[in-house]
């Protein structure tokens, strides 16, 4: 009889689940390592009568199920699901007479907005002379700016520019996202294929992002399961999920 090891790979897919309905599966990239975590909270009974003081019962009291793994691929509905927050489009938009403040020669400044365009900035003399680019140097891609030379210029000056679009991506700011997680695996020892299917799932908001690499990145999540009381009617569905064996086809 051939031995049954396991050896498994294959895809995930995360369903977000509104007024308790999953909606389309959305596949989220190269998934390095995954692993699922039973616990169980255990009331245990210590007898009194033999001298050796032995558990003679337990009860599981709690169960739970638990998941941790690694993204890779970082795309916007990756990152908002790692940062638990939520993805803004920020439109392009035209800034008039910013007032920057008083600047001092060699700082840095930042501007409110990123891919800047026709960009400008004149002074508050009573006839405004605009600066000359070359007294100061324009980072237009992060929106930053050094003025080399302010001689002679009347603060505070003020900025006129048009923002690119951009994405904004919040941190920690929505927490109470469920999903339903489906896997689509292959045994690579047995060449069966197996499913596993967890009906809720809430990532925990503790993460590390790290923002230097010297090398691909890799993004640890970890969550929980809940339980889905609804499918207690039907014990072969299972309260967290269940995993399938799926045969070759005859």
């Amino acid at each position: 009889m051939a031995k049954e090891y396991i050896y498994l790979q294959g895809k995930f897919y995360l369903s977000r689940i509104a007024n308790g309905v999953a909606g389309a599966m959305r596949f989220i990239g190269n998934v390095p390592e995954f692993e699922i975590a039973i616990t169980a909270d255990l009331i245990e009974h210590t007898e009194s009568t033999s001298g050796n003081s032995t558990t003679d019962f337990t009860m599981v009291n709690t169960t739970g199920v638990e998941f941790s793994g690694q993204l890779e691929e970082i795309n916007p509905e990756n990152l908002e699901y790692i940062l638990s927050g939520t993805n803004h489009e920020v439109a392009s938009a035209t800034v008039t007479d910013q007032n920057i403040g008083t600047v001092v020669a060699g700082e840095e400044i930042m501007l409110d907005g990123y891919n800047l365009s026709a960009v400008s900035f004149k002074d508050s003399t009573g006839t405004p002379v605009t600066v000359d680019p070359s007294k100061y140097t324009l980072d237009s891609k992060f929106g930053t700016v050094v003025f080399n030379d302010v001689t002679a210029l009347t603060m505070p000056l003020k900025a006129t520019y048009t923002t690119g679009a951009v994405t904004h991506t919040t941190i920690a700011s929505d927490l109470e996202e469920e999903y339903e997680l489906f896997f689509k695996g292959i045994n690579k020892a047995t060449k069966k294929h197996m499913a596993v299917r967890l009906w809720r799932t809430k990532k925990s908001p503790e993460t590390t992002f790290p923002l230097i690499h010297s090398e691909l990145g890799q993004y640890e999540i970890q969550g929980q399961a809940l339980s889905d009381v609804e499918k207690e009617s039907d014990s072969a569905l299972g309260l967290y999920g269940h995993i399938v064996t799926i045969p070759a086809a005859t």
